[in-house]
């Protein structure tokens, strides 16, 4: 209703200006024709603007279902993470996951990712990792989805907590199951807090 009133407010406006250029500039009966076509303007613009605006909140909508859902999924993997949960870990993956690591390394495979990421899980000095989506874009070509953001990776070690961070892409592939990542690319940017970063 407060959109509404705003584009009334604007239509009156338009009204306003019309009135006092037709009378400053023109004889009447061109004054007469010429508001007539700025007033018609002025309303096709309204009618636009309003349909636009009623109809922008249901599109979203329908958007963003998808896009719940692998934010959700993305925080289910986050806590996984902290949890050292290896089997909730990988429920967000598809079987034939590609892995490019923060230092360039590739992994192929949910197995080979989950057996080397069971290691990390096992060692008392991972503190863990947290991924920030930063944005998502649902493809409309495809069953796909493109997530990126920034990544954090501590570990404890003996002169202090060392901190990796850097930025991330993620394909997501929606499948019978939901939403799996198909692929992330992980890039290393900065490390701080131990001698450990320089090796």
């Amino acid at each position: 209703m407060y959109g509404f009133l705003k584009l009334f407010a604007v239509f009156n406006e338009h009204v306003a200006t019309t009135q006092r250029i037709t009378g400053e500039l023109y004889p009447t009966e061109m004054n007469k024709l010429l508001r007539l076509f700025l007033l018609i303007s002025a309303f096709s613009t309204l009618i636009s603007s309003f349909v636009l605006a009623q109809i922008t909140p249901a599109l979203n909508a329908f958007k963003t279902a998808d896009e719940v859902a692998i934010r959700a999924l993305r925080a289910q993997s986050n806590r996984a993470i902290q949890a050292r949960d290896l089997t909730a870990f990988g429920q967000t993956m598809l079987p034939d996951i590609e892995i490019t690591r923060g230092s360039g390394s590739h992994v192929s495979g949910r197995d080979s990712v989950l057996a080397s990421v069971a290691v990390q899980f096992k060692d008392p000095a991972f503190l863990g990792y947290i991924r920030n989506t930063e944005s998502l874009q649902v493809s409309t070509s495809g069953p796909l989805a493109a997530e990126n953001g920034h990544w954090t990776g501590r570990f404890q070690r003996p002169d202090g907590i060392q901190t990796i961070t850097g930025i991330y892409l993620a394909m997501w592939r929606k499948t019978t199951e939901g939403w799996k990542i198909r692929s992330e690319l992980f890039v290393s940017l900065t490390c701080t807090g131990s001698a450990a970063c320089g090796k």
